[in-house]
């Protein structure tokens, strides 16, 4: 049972990861690698405007 739980925080933690570079949070991104709080804050905040 744990190692289910293992493999869906590991696939969240891949999906939230690409979601905050796709949004344009690179640094959420690379912070994420070593707290993966922050690839949960980089997915959920709006976009990166573009000029």
């Amino acid at each position: 049972m744990e190692w289910i739980f293992g493999i869906i925080y590991f696939v969240l933690l891949i999906t939230l990861g690409v979601i905050s570079l796709r949004k344009g949070h690179w640094v959420m991104f690379i912070l994420g690698l070593f707290i993966p709080l922050f690839w949960f804050i980089g997915a959920l905040i709006p976009r990166v405007a573009r000029r």
